[in-house]
């Protein structure tokens, strides 16, 4: 068998002679860490004393004037969504939803819904910049029960700010 040999080495840590660090390199080391620092992380501007993001929406025209199909009287109606954010916060758009209501039974009959995805495919991006503004143009069809034309419709905005806090928004609107 053969015969091992253990051996044990200084472990202090190595050191030049006469090498030093002056107080001038050793400031501009740290001054250069100190601005860096900042630059990692995340690069949305916000300003400090905002807390949340506040939306404000908006539907052109109001009332929404449909268009009735004299032979299947399936009415069309088309609007177009506009989305403010008004706090001095940006954020990325959860999702934009208008649902249509039949009036006499409050039965949904229609609904247009983009998610953040959606967003990015139609709109070219989810993101609202603070006082920022996302318009989305809508159209719609639906057929009532009663085979009349108006219509009630909620537009709902979801947003994530970018201090996390999820900001909700709806509004109703008539279709005439």
């Amino acid at each position: 068998m053969p015969d091992f040999k253990t051996m044990v080495m200084d472990s202090r840590p190595l050191r030049l002679e006469g090498a030093t660090l002056s107080p001038r390199v050793l400031l501009a080391a740290l001054l250069a860490g100190a601005l860096l620092v900042p630059g990692c992380g995340n690069d949305n501007v916000t300003l400090p004393d905002v807390t949340r993001a506040v939306l404000e929406v908006s539907v052109e025209p109001n009332p929404i004037p449909g268009t009735q199909n004299e032979i299947t009287l399936g009415v069309t109606a088309t609007y177009t969504i506009t989305v403010k954010e008004t706090g001095g916060l940006g954020g990325e758009v959860m999702f934009l939803s208008a649902a249509v209501y039949e009036p006499s039974t409050g039965r949904q009959v229609a609904l247009n819904y983009y998610d953040g995805t959606d967003l990015l495919v139609y709109q070219g991006g989810k993101r609202m910049e603070p006082l920022g503004e996302l318009v989305v143009p809508q159209t719609t069809s639906y057929t009532l029960s009663d085979f009349t034309k108006p219509a009630d419709v909620v537009v709902s905005v979801q947003l994530k700010d970018d201090r996390t806090n999820l900001i909700y928004s709806s509004l109703l609107v008539k279709i005439e």
